[in-house]
């Protein structure tokens, strides 16, 4: 039975939802915290899981990013103004159902104010925000969240690799894959590589990996090593990390899931849909297209 729930929006706070999920499972079991991206299996009816798994949370948390209460349809309607939205439909029957409830703030987000919100979810902006910005407000979340439902600590692991969560996502089939890669990710492609020489990881040499690759081009070479910068804390937010390389104005990322044998999953799409972000932010030199 789930104690805690994760609600957040997948192009908006995934890699931070993941770290909560895995660093939370790590303290009280992964049968104690539900986010969707693992706990629902294949075939599933995917909302009645979740609506089981809501009924039995003692606790919710609530991620928000820069984007979370202006995220819009194809339509440009504010997904959170639809009553068929279902992070509005999950914060609504957590506070109607008197959970703790807790916002965390990712990315720099600010709590947005009641006003900005429709009127079944708008005493979420009267409740004390986290902001997550670092390994230690994350260490803070979940200690605080533990002690709230009285789990014990478990022993950790260490490894070359960062821990993954204790669910490991399904590899995208090739018909996904093509759905993906469409819209914001039109950019990216399907590429195969195999690693190998002096820098190769332990393990990876003459491993042929499947994965999906992107080139971003910048106007100066500061801004290159400034968007790698910027989204290093997401990778390591999400213990999901890519295969990177900067030669001058140019920042090559390729992202495969290397815990179900270096295959696509949604995890790496999710990440992908994570750097498009943080690149909007950047003077680029391929904005044209």
């Amino acid at each position: 039975m789930e104690k805690i729930f994760v609600s957040y929006r997948r192009e908006d706070g995934a890699a931070e939802a993941w770290l909560l999920q895995a660093r939370l499972s790590d303290r009280l079991g992964g049968a104690a915290v539900f986010l969707d991206d693992y706990a629902i299996p294949p075939g599933a009816v995917w909302p009645d899981r979740i609506r089981r798994a809501l009924d039995s949370a003692s606790a919710v948390i609530v991620v928000i990013g820069p984007h979370w209460v202006v995220a819009a349809d194809e339509w440009s309607r504010r997904r959170i103004d639809q009553e068929d939205d279902w992070v509005r439909l999950e914060i609504a029957e957590s506070l109607a159902s008197n959970k703790n409830v807790l916002p965390v703030l990712v990315r720099g987000a600010a709590m947005p104010p009641a006003e900005a919100l429709p009127v079944p979810i708008a005493s979420l902006a009267r409740l004390q925000a986290v902001e997550l910005r670092d390994a230690g407000d994350i260490d803070r979340i979940v200690n605080h969240l533990v002690g709230l439902l009285g789990g014990a600590e478990k022993d950790g692991e260490t490894g070359l690799y960062p821990r993954p969560a204790p669910e490991l996502p399904d590899p995208l089939s090739k018909e996904k894959i093509k759905v993906a890669l469409q819209g914001s990710l039109r950019h990216w492609r399907v590429q195969q590589r195999r690693p190998g020489g002096p820098s190769a990881a332990v393990g990876e040499s003459g491993q042929e990996q499947t994965g999906l690759y992107r080139e971003y081009r910048f106007l100066t070479f500061q801004d290159a090593v400034s968007f790698m910068h910027a989204t290093a804390p997401g990778c390591d937010i999400a213990i999901h990390h890519p295969v990177w390389e900067n030669v001058w104005r140019t920042v090559r990322v390729f992202l495969t899931t290397w815990d179900i044998g270096h295959r696509i999953s949604d995890r790496d799409v999710q990440m992908a849909k994570y750097f498009e972000r943080a690149y909007e932010d950047f003077p680029a030199a391929d904005r044209a297209d």
